[in-house]
């Protein structure tokens, strides 16, 4: 499948991938996050932190290109009622859905910056 502007699809799994991406990998985000905090605390691989933070940023970022892209394509008004303006109403959605996770990720990623291994024990 390409990722041409001219073959991009109207639907199907990449259009949803684009749309509901960054909630994924949000999700993906708190729930690593929380299931592992007392596994590094007690052995002190806070690396472990870093690489769930990339690993939830990237597909985010994927995502919203490919939301980017969908909205490019999408060249009829919204309210058309055609395929194209199906696509440039998702492209946007999908815009404002992973910029939201995207942020919501990048803030609760931030911590781990400001934490000294060993505290609380």
């Amino acid at each position: 499948m390409s990722l041409r502007l001219g073959s991009f699809p109207d639907r199907g799994a990449l259009v949803w991938f684009s749309v509901i991406g960054g909630i994924a990998a949000w999700m993906f985000h708190l729930v690593l996050f929380a299931s592992i905090v007392e596994f590094v605390h007690t052995h002190g691989w806070f690396w472990v932190f870093y690489a769930g933070n990339a690993i939830a940023i990237l597909p985010t970022l994927a995502a919203g290109y490919l939301s980017y892209l969908l909205y490019r394509h999408g060249t009829d008004d919204e309210g058309a009622g055609t395929p194209r303006g199906r696509m440039r109403f998702l492209g946007a959605m999908g815009l404002l859905v992973n910029g939201a996770n995207l942020m919501l990720i990048l803030a609760e990623g931030t911590y781990i910056f400001f934490l000294r291994p060993g505290l609380g024990a």
